[in-house]
């Protein structure tokens, strides 16, 4: 017991196992998706184990599919997806089976980083004892395993981990971080990643407009840097269909419905009339570029 917390296992505190806990164990450690079972989330119809779908199997895929060269994920998910509990279910079984590791979980503000970690904990202390680690430090941005694996959250910040060798960072909302902050982000994290090889950025956003987050994921998938690209359609999402759309076009407009839900992205093909009757269907990106031009020539 942690704290006098009957829900959590304390470090050097001895949990007897039966045969069948310790198979159930290896089969945890080898395979996430027989973790799956035991890592519950919190819904209008209370806790229970997560139901993984088929987008979010997909996803966890992507994640620990080892790729030469290729060890960064980028993920683009719309509004109200369920793009965190990917993350938190990744990183508590990465953080259980995976000792003397950092992870740092980051979002354009701490209390929303702290929003995670809470996720995270919660989904921990409902785990069975015998597959817990035994707690050295728990507290609401930080803990410590027994197994030497320390959790943090904190602010996306360049300072948040300059400094700091880091084994798996998560970003939540990326896209959402001016792209001063970005930049200096950004070239704070890669010198903590040559110093190990296995390490893993983890950037989940919905889209918006053309800036770093949009960057980097036309890059990857040009095969031009080290992020693999994973997208989530919005009707992927149970009870999204067309009525959903419509609800939501009606209510706040087609613009808020394609970049918050639909998440299209400069490559992605539209039809649109200019100012002169011209039709155009082009991807977004070269549209954008015309419409801008055309501003430019009318302002001269």
């Amino acid at each position: 017991m942690f704290k006098k917390n009957e829900l959590l296992r304390a470090a050097g505190e001895k949990v007897a196992m039966t045969p069948e806990q310790l198979q159930e164990y290896l089969k945890c450690k080898r395979n996430i998706f027989h973790f799956a079972k035991y890592f519950t989330i919190t819904a209008e119809d209370g806790i229970h184990p997560i139901k993984l779908r088929g987008y979010q199997q997909r996803l966890l895929k992507a994640i620990i599919t080892k790729v030469p060269g290729k060890n960064n994920r980028i993920i683009m998910m719309g509004r109200q997806s369920g793009k965190t509990t990917i993350a938190t279910l990744y990183i508590t079984w990465y953080a259980l089976f995976h000792p003397a590791k950092v992870i740092a979980i980051l979002a354009n503000k701490a209390a929303q980083a702290d929003e995670i970690m809470f996720r995270i904990q919660a989904a921990y202390t409902d785990l069975p004892m015998w597959l817990q680690k035994g707690i050295i430090k728990w507290n609401q941005s930080e803990f410590i395993l027994e197994n030497k694996t320390r959790v943090f959250s904190a602010a996306s910040s360049s300072s948040s981990i300059r400094g700091k060798t880091v084994d798996l960072e998560l970003v939540d909302e990326f896209a959402h971080l001016d792209d001063k902050s970005a930049e200096a982000f950004m070239a704070s994290v890669f010198p903590t990643q040559i110093s190990r090889s296995d390490a893993m950025l983890l950037l989940i956003s919905t889209p918006k407009g053309f800036n770093h987050f949009y960057d980097i994921w036309n890059k990857a998938k040009l095969n031009r840097n080290t992020f693999i690209p994973c997208k989530v359609q919005w009707w992927e999402i149970d009870g999204r269909d067309e009525k959903f759309k419509e609800m939501i076009v009606r209510n706040y407009g087609i613009k808020h419905f394609n970049q918050e839900y639909a998440c299209l992205t400069g490559d992605q093909k539209i039809t649109v009339k200019d100012d002169y009757g011209k039709v155009i269907t082009a991807p977004i990106k070269e549209i954008f570029d015309y419409m801008a031009e055309e501003k430019a020539l009318q302002n001269k």
